[in-house]
């Protein structure tokens, strides 16, 4: 019997205790079966700067346990949940090995979850979001009074990794991806919390403790060693680096809200045109820095999270277009494998449904093609990162860095 290939949708922003765990649960429920991940690049979902360049955390993600690590395009990192998961399922699913997905979730009860899903997708559960969404509630609050007017579990609609789990399996069924998705109970903090609760503290407490001035060896009893390794790694001082992150930020979006009107932002965005009329009237708060201002436009229509997606949007300099039209995952980018995943990426060859890249070189041989506007979005953002982190005059990375191959 063949064993199964497992597919799972990450961050790792950092990895720790948690993600760890779930690769321990998965080889417990399947045994020693590969696992292929999906994995955001230099920004996440939130609308965050990646702690680490994608390849570094790719790479601690294989000596924890990962076979093979591609990349999720950053088209996906920067849209809201059901558009990252899409891509990410896709993506997994273009590889033509993964036949079972895992992610956590705050609760394990996959048949409410399929159930939820379907309802969720139906024509007229659409039009009663809508009229729900005029009454004035909120996009999350919408889909837990409907859930609950139409005897389904409003739980799915709480919590981000509910949120994601149902996102997954509404990709799953709205595609009709030949894979299963299997749900794993969280394991201790929360996904937002921020206090730093050993074993399992959640990436966003780890987070805040890094920029509060906590040292990294401080983070032992949240954080396996190869995180904390990748984490001391040429002695950063985060706190330092999240300041000069801030300043970038705010001086780059000031010249750009000099220069540009709320339609404008319309026009170089996904976002709505009130978030963007709100997001240009708050240009004064950008005197008070970068994290002030998205927090002063963050409302319950518009988390902070999508503030900070359309704050990069706009630094990205694509138009409406680019950003509205949801593009079709367009190439499988390999960033970390080790002896396992190099057999899977040679069975690979006969079951990919993509083109797979390893290195991919030069950008001329790729701009008359249809992967060239992903990849170009992959560079650019690459690119960005590295001025945010003080790297000025450091391009092309997403172009010339070749995966990292664990022996």
């Amino acid at each position: 019997m063949n064993l199964h290939i497992i597919g799972i949708t990450t961050e790792y922003n950092p990895f720790h205790n948690g993600h760890r765990w779930q690769l321990q649960a998965i080889r417990e429920i399947f045994g020693n079966v590969p696992v292929i991940a999906c994995m955001s690049g230099s920004f996440v979902q939130r609308g965050e700067i990646a702690l680490a360049d994608p390849w570094s955390r790719a790479a601690t993600a294989v000596r924890a346990g990962v076979d093979l690590v591609l990349l999720l395009p950053s088209w996906y990192s920067l849209h809201s949940a059901d558009f990252f998961a899409a891509g990410a399922v896709k993506t997994l699913a273009a590889t033509g090995l993964v036949d079972t997905l895992v992610c956590g979730a705050e609760q394990d009860d996959g048949n409410s979850l399929a159930e939820t899903a379907a309802w969720s997708l139906q024509a007229e559960t659409e039009r009663q979001i809508i009229a729900l969404l005029q009454k004035g509630l909120s996009y999350g609050k919408a889909w837990e009074t409907a859930a609950r007017q139409n005897h389904k579990d409003d739980s799915w609609f709480k919590g981000a990794n509910n949120l994601l789990a149902l996102a997954y399996q509404k990709a799953v069924l709205q595609n009709r991806l030949p894979v299963e998705l299997l749900t794993l109970p969280r394991q201790g903090s929360s996904y937002n919390d921020t206090e730093l609760m050993p074993p399992y503290a959640s990436a966003s407490a780890i987070r805040t403790a890094l920029r509060n001035n906590y040292v990294p060896s401080s983070l032992a009893s949240v954080l396996p060693e190869d995180s904390l390794a990748l984490l001391k790694l040429n002695e950063i001082d985060y706190p330092a680096r999240f300041v000069l992150q801030e300043k970038t930020l705010t001086l780059l979006l000031g010249s750009l809200l000099a220069w540009y009107d709320s339609h404008d932002l319309y026009e170089l965005s996904s976002a709505s045109q009130d978030l963007c009329d709100r997001f240009h009237n708050a240009r004064p708060e950008l005197q008070q820095g970068y994290n002030t201002f998205c927090r002063s436009i963050a409302n319950k229509r518009d988390p902070l999270p999508s503030v900070r997606r359309l704050a990069l949007q706009l630094l990205l300099h694509k138009d409406r277009t680019f950003w509205t039209e949801t593009p079709e995952p367009a190439y499988l980018r390999v960033l970390a494998f080790n002896d396992r995943g190099r057999s899977l990426l040679k069975e690979m060859k006969g079951t990919a449904k993509l083109p797979v890249i390893t290195k991919p070189g030069s950008k001329e041989q790729y701009k008359n093609t249809a992967l060239f506007p992903l990849l170009q979005l992959d560079s650019d953002t690459s690119d960005l990162y590295q001025l945010l982190n003080g790297n000025i005059g450091v391009y092309g990375t997403c172009f010339t860095t070749s995966p990292v191959y664990l022996k």
